[in-house]
């Protein structure tokens, strides 16, 4: 504004004429029938670039323990994954959380644990423990000259724990705590711990997922250091080390650090058979005046390892894997049935593998978003998927990883899933190769055996929904508060027989 009054200004000083302010009420602009102008659409998706997992080098030690090596020099970072083939209920409920929790927390015999934090901060690093439902990884990342003092803390950790009962009964109160408010106030952790318990018999190291209270009760200064002895040996453990070395150097290494460690033989691992079932069951964990319910409607797929594994896998994106999915644009979208859904695959190293359709939804919508997930999944079965939808799938499979590869940490976690489930070397590469090539045909098969679900499982007010739930089939109600007791049993409505 103040650039134009001084221009009017020097014109009005300067005797000329005021220049005109507007102009003629309209301009036609002249243009093309729009009959002629074609729309052209949005451009075609440019092929996917390839983006090839790095190769991994393995050495084993004469003790048994696995180097993995992925050399990443762009930067002078290292990033260290020790991992140990004990998932959350091998060996017993919480004895590998809690046995995980005292390495990272308990100190060593020849350090305090506020002095082994030191020794970690002083590297620059903070390290990680995640006990899975196969295995329990240590990490850290360092700088690559920090490389052979990280792998001592890692390997005095793991051969000489202090276990001390006091630093015990603090991690066991804390994690009390935490399974409590889970039980109390989480849905989904509620529902998945019914589902394990429901899907795999008592034997089986899957039949646990979590700790209750009670699980964690009976653990024990003796049961953890018997659950240590029998685990942490190295022909039970692999070092991954990804970044700016080689396997030379992390090998010579990991020989000064673990050399020496002496341990039996890695623990057989027990069968997982599943609960025998005869038809459909309905468990409810009943949460009293939820406001909400988490719906799992549950089957089975072969074990991991299986040729069809790709096939699998663009099923279930298809059926739930994100906003073009058919649960999102049916329960969801469309019909309002539910605020969240989804379809996953609950990975495991061996045995039947868990798929499950999931809705979040409002306690008074519980059966029918039960209705609209088994709908979707005999959907699945009698209507094979149009091109679009095995097009997006695919892309979308074959895409993340490139993604998923974005960091060295990222890439040693890739290594230790491939160690854990037991994939081998090159699989990543392997498995996106057959994503591409997956069609319809191969996932109507797929479709027909997997999206038959012999468990439903609901976290919610069962006084409010178990009633209408008896349509589906026998009705359980369990007390997830309580260790999960039985409360009560619905009969199944006279449709459902």
């Amino acid at each position: 504004m103040k650039s134009v009054f001084l221009f009017t200004a020097l014109l009005t000083a300067c005797g000329a004429t005021p220049v005109a302010s507007s102009g003629p009420p309209r301009v036609t602009i002249p243009v093309a029938p729009s009959a002629s102008v074609a729309d052209p659409g949005p451009p075609p998706s440019l092929a996917s670039k390839e983006a090839l997992f790095p190769k991994v080098a393995r050495r084993v030690l004469p003790n048994g323990l696995e180097v993995a090596v992925v050399e990443a020099h762009a930067l002078p970072i290292v990033q260290v994954r020790l991992f140990v083939r004990a998932g959350m209920g091998y060996g017993g409920p919480a004895l590998a959380s809690l046995t995980a929790q005292l390495l990272k927390d308990g100190g060593t015999r020849s350090m305090k644990n506020t002095e082994l934090v030191e020794r970690i901060e002083r590297l620059g690093a903070t390290l990680s423990v995640q006990t899975g439902l196969d295995s329990t990884v240590l990490g850290l990342g360092i700088t690559k000259e920090h490389l052979s003092e990280a792998i001592a803390i890692l390997a005095e950790m793991v051969r000489s724990p202090r276990f001390e009962e006091t630093e015990l009964d603090k991690l066991k109160a804390r994690a009390t705590d935490e399974a409590e408010d889970s039980a109390r106030s989480d849905g989904s952790w509620t529902a998945t711990r019914v589902l394990f318990h429901e899907l795999y018999q008592s034997t089986s190291p899957y039949a646990v997922y979590d700790a209750s209270p009670a699980d964690i009760r009976k653990v024990t200064g003796k049961t953890v250091r018997t659950f240590h002895r029998r685990f942490y040996v190295p022909k039970n453990t692999t070092l991954v080390v990804a970044g700016d070395t080689t396997l030379d150097l992390a090998a010579d290494v990991a020989v000064h650090s673990f050399g020496t460690w002496a341990g039996g033989n890695a623990p057989v691992r027990e069968a997982v058979p599943l609960v025998a079932s005869k038809g459909r069951r309905v468990v409810i964990a009943h949460r009293p005046q939820s406001a909400q319910s988490d719906v799992f409607a549950v089957g089975t797929v072969p074990q991991r390892d299986t040729p069809d594994w790709p096939a699998i896998r663009v099923a279930t994106q298809v059926l739930g894997g994100g906003p073009a999915s058919r649960l999102f644009m049916d329960v969801r979208e469309k019909r309002s049935l539910a605020y969240q859904t989804r379809a996953s695959l609950i990975e495991l190293a061996q045995g039947p593998q868990p798929v499950v359709a999931y809705a979040g939804t409002r306690t008074a919508k519980t059966a029918e978003a039960l209705d609209g997930l088994l709908e979707n999944l005999e959907r699945m079965v009698t209507a094979a998927p149009s091109e679009d939808e095995l097009a997006t799938a695919r892309r979308y499979l074959v895409d993340v990883f490139a993604i998923r590869m974005e960091t060295v940490g990222a890439i040693a976690d890739m290594v230790v899933t491939e160690s854990t489930l037991g994939l081998g070397d090159g699989y990543w590469d392997r498995y996106r190769a057959k994503l591409r090539t997956v069609d319809a045909k191969a996932v109507g098969e797929v479709s027909r055996a997997m999206f038959r679900p012999t468990l439903i499982v609901v976290a919610g007010d069962a006084d409010v929904i178990g009633t209408s739930l008896t349509r589906f089939g026998v009705v359980t109600v369990v007390d997830p508060e309580h260790e999960f007791r039985l409360v009560r049993t619905l009969p199944a409505a006279a449709a459902a027989r």
